[in-house]
């Protein structure tokens, strides 16, 4: 379904959301030192749309952003929590994968309050993206999604193509049934559903969060991540 565009408004008459959105900026500025990626195109995944700093010429720069978890998403922590980060990775960034460790002790911390949910967006410059990305959705066909992306990130810097596979028996997968999933590319729609979903909602690199639907972009840090959780759990 298409999102409908208006304006946003930034600065409004409550104290509480004007400190709020300036944490975001704050942090925005910050992060944007993590922040990378190359964008695939909508219709062709192989091609490259944009330049190191994720700029695409005719983006759209207002967007409705209204991020819902469905059925078919990879979810760690209580659905139904009031913090809801939703965050679009490429499993060979090495920004997400030191954004990963934060969300991890974020959701261990906030215990039941923040849920996270992991969007796929392998992008161009990073061969191994869609082939983690294929391999972590089909690892997750054996309830193991979490397992494998920790393990991918955990050694990204000797990441080969032959890396997934041997994830997958060391995390005692059922090889043939992996092996099938991967090789019939079963989920290479659901991973551009997610992308496509991205780019609709402003995303330009990796990672990019949103935190209850307001942008935070790059590799936040955990001290930065905390404060804007505390500042909407009050």
């Amino acid at each position: 379904m298409p999102i409908e565009k208006e304006s946003k408004k930034f600065i409004t008459d409550s104290p509480k959301t004007n400190f709020f959105f300036g944490l975001i900026l704050g942090v925005a500025i910050v992060a944007i030192l993590g922040f990378g990626g190359i964008l695939l195109t909508r219709d062709n995944p192989t091609d490259n749309l944009g330049d190191e700093n994720g700029d695409v010429a005719g983006a759209e720069e207002e967007v409705v952003v209204d991020l819902q978890i469905n059925e078919n998403d990879l979810v760690l922590g209580n659905p139904d929590a009031p913090v809801k980060v939703f965050e679009f990775s490429d499993f060979q960034c090495p920004y997400c994968a030191m954004f990963h460790e934060v969300m991890h002790q974020i959701v261990d911390e906030y215990d039941g309050q923040v849920v996270w949910v992991y969007k796929q967006f392998p992008i161009a410059s990073h061969p191994l993206g869609m082939p983690g990305a294929i391999a972590t959705e089909c690892a997750n066909e054996q309830g193991k999604f979490w397992e494998m992306s920790d393990m991918i990130f955990a050694n990204q810097d000797t990441l080969t193509e032959a890396s997934f596979e041997e994830y997958a028996e060391e995390l005692g997968l059922n090889l043939e049934a992996y092996q099938s999933c991967v090789a019939d590319e079963r989920y290479y729609e659901k991973i551009l559903t997610d992308y496509n979903l991205g780019v609709e909602n402003g995303v330009r690199g990796t990672p990019t969060n949103f935190v209850n639907n307001e942008m935070v972009p790059g590799a936040v840090p955990y001290e930065n991540m905390k404060a804007i959780i505390d500042e909407l759990l009050q």
